[in-house]
């Protein structure tokens, strides 16, 4: 065997520099970007409700501005869908219920109806999550007596239990959460 001062300086450089290369590629591992799921803007709501008849009313809530008042007609039904729009730029709105949509798993959007005679339950149109769950993105609004109240909507953003019967127990966090005063007449 030859001391490395034996051998040509040549080869010496060449046999460093492989390594060095070997060594480099073989110690860089490319690791997965890291999933990135930015919290959404959600400053624009909108209710559409379309009664028996086929007419349909949108109820739009704008950031900053005042809740409008749903009126309906006593003892009717309704099919209502609601839609959620990151506003902030009115050149570019962009329509956040598609990635509601998309992530059915992580979301639920819940009514509590406080003093209205209204009934609201899943639409069988809705769309559904993996575990065929409703979202509640369509719902069936049925009404009763002439009354009024409020119908508070929340979207809720990962729910721990989509089939509890308060916000509470539901879990999660709410991206929105609005108060539409609603009267029946």
């Amino acid at each position: 065997m030859k001391n490395l001062t034996e051998l040509p300086p040549t080869l010496i450089l060449r046999t460093m520099f492989t390594l060095s290369v070997f060594l480099l590629f073989t110690n860089c591992k490319k690791e997965a970007p890291e999933e990135i799921n930015e919290e959404e803007v959600i400053n624009r709501v909108t209710l559409s409700v379309t009664a028996s008849d086929n007419s349909t009313t949108a109820y739009t809530w704008n950031e900053g501005s005042t809740i409008p008042t749903i009126s309906l007609a006593a003892n009717a039904s309704y099919s209502v869908s609601v839609s959620f729009y990151d506003a902030s730029d009115a050149s570019e709105i962009e329509d956040i219920t598609e990635e509601v949509i998309e992530e059915a798993d992580e979301h639920f959007v819940f009514y509590e109806i406080a003093s209205a005679n209204l009934v609201i339950a899943s639409a069988s149109t809705d769309v559904k999550d993996s575990n065929g769950v409703s979202t509640n993105l369509i719902t069936d609004w049925i009404t009763t007596d002439a009354s009024s109240g409020q119908v508070r909507l929340f979207l809720i953003h990962e729910p721990n239990d989509k089939a509890a019967t308060t916000r509470g127990a539901i879990g999660g966090a709410s991206d929105v959460e609005l108060s539409f005063p609603i009267i029946i007449q």
